[in-house]
């Protein structure tokens, strides 16, 4: 079974003469472990369709399944349970809260998921350990790198140990060592954990990490290939 099933999906803005098409009748399959790279210019429509597969926007025709879950069926409660317990989120921007530490934004989804403060900050410790920010868990995102932000989103975006991570440009802020070091840890994920990691991005040099490279241009596949991954990654066993 696939993780995210994507069938003859579109989205279109507007109407009339205004009409935009951003995604036209887009269909991909998202199996356990993979690593999918979306590549394409600005505009082409690639960030509405990370968006809709991870039911932060609706789709005008065709369908998400997340789990053989079809994302237009669920109520706004089931689709708010589905991306907290299911989907990790990576954002370019990081989407850090200001005023609270490393260990606290880590917390978020977990207190949002029900656990207990404490537990949560002990589970938040422990992810921000694994990505090496043990010894910035009391710091504000404004003390932090841009690379340690983007450690502290993916920690983030692991603690529920969603099945399924959308990464949305999450190198496009980084300068190009921080920029590698996100990438491993991605590669690393998937690998290790058997999650799945959709990557939305420009930057060429992920796809020494994917395992299938899909070309997007005005709302549409243009082309699918296989990534460099088996090529790259240290965690790979090289005959899989």
């Amino acid at each position: 079974m696939f993780v995210a099933e994507i069938e003859h999906l579109s989205k279109i803005y507007g109407s009339g003469n205004t009409q935009v098409t951003a995604v036209n009748d887009v269909s991909l399959n998202v199996k356990k472990g993979d690593i999918m790279l979306i590549m394409g210019p600005s505009g082409s429509g690639k960030t509405t369709l990370i968006t809709m597969i991870g039911a932060l926007l609706k789709a005008s025709k065709g369908k998400v399944k997340i789990h053989g879950k079809v994302l237009g069926n669920l109520h706004e409660q089931e689709l708010a349970q589905l991306r907290l317990k299911e989907l990790g989120f990576i954002f370019q921007s990081f989407n850090l809260l200001a005023s609270l530490t490393a260990q606290e934004n880590t917390a978020v989804p977990l207190i949002a998921a029900g656990k207990s403060k404490k537990e949560a900050m002990m589970i938040a410790t422990g992810a921000l350990q694994k990505l090496g920010l043990g010894g910035r868990l009391h710091n504000l995102p404004r003390d932090l790198s841009g690379g340690e932000k983007q450690r502290v989103s993916i920690a983030r975006a692991l603690v529920n140990n969603p099945t399924l991570i959308l990464a949305d440009e999450p190198t496009a802020n980084l300068d190009s060592t921080s920029g590698h070091e996100v990438m491993k840890l991605l590669c690393s994920i998937a690998c290790t954990e058997n999650r799945s990691v959709v990557i939305v991005s420009h930057d060429m040099r992920l796809q020494e990490i994917a395992k299938t490279v899909i070309w997007f241009e005005d709302g549409q596949v243009i082309r699918t290939e296989k990534g460099q991954h088996n090529k790259h990654c240290e965690h790979h066993n090289h005959h899989a």
